[in-house]
């Protein structure tokens, strides 16, 4: 059993206004448009940032994105430095999934149960709604050999309770590696995920966009 925990995407923002306060306005649409460039068939409604925040080097608030048609995430933002530059990080979230931090989870679960490296690819998009009943496959470049049994893909779904469960996909390849016959055995191949509770406290800031 592997716990899908959430990990943060950071994005760079660098503000150029002469005022000592961020601009909030134009944090907002670079996060907006950020997201939706990144997503998959994602549409937000708005970005909501706190106004009247001062430039100071680690300094951080929290920006709240609405998904259209429905659904808020948390959006954190810290501040590099008092000159307006800001990274921004979306965690996995009711409402939203980082498919890199889906990645990491499998990959970490995968090291655990097999004590092999494999590399997991969710498709290109970074983001992807949070949906009960949702299923999506994750690749497993090259494939991974345990127990006589290739692994090339993992199946995630998302439960009505909106946490994720993920499974290897297997095929038969012959002589099973001795190696890993003990892990493979003993292993449960579902992981389920607490990766659907929104962050407990975030915090987000941030102007336009510098990657």
């Amino acid at each position: 059993m592997s716990s899908l925990r959430p990990t943060l995407l950071l994005g760079l923002l660098a503000l150029t206004a002469c005022s000592n306060r961020l601009d909030s306005s134009a944090v907002e649409a670079a996060i907006k448009a950020d997201i939706e460039r990144q997503g998959r068939r994602l549409t937000l409604r708005e970005v909501r940032c706190p106004t009247n925040i001062l430039r100071q080097a680690e300094a951080y608030f929290r920006c709240v994105g609405e998904l259209e048609p429905e659904g808020t995430f948390p959006i954190n933002v810290i501040q590099q430095d008092s000159q307006g530059n800001v990274t921004w990080e979306v965690p996995n979230s009711a409402a939203l999934l980082n498919l890199v931090s889906v990645e990491n989870e499998i990959q970490t679960g995968l090291a655990e149960t097999f004590s092999k490296r494999a590399y997991v690819d969710c498709g290109s998009e970074m983001y992807r709604p949070n949906q009960a009943g949702d299923r999506f496959e994750c690749q497993i470049v090259g494939g991974l050999t345990v127990a006589g049994d290739r692994l090339d893909s993992v199946l995630v779904r998302v439960t009505p309770e909106g946490d994720l469960e993920w499974q290897e996909q297997r095929q038969s390849v012959g002589t099973p590696d001795p190696s890993t016959q003990a892990n493979a055995e003993a292993a449960t191949t579902d992981g389920a995920a607490s990766a659907a509770a929104p962050a407990n406290s975030a915090t987000v800031a941030g102007p336009a966009v510098a990657r």
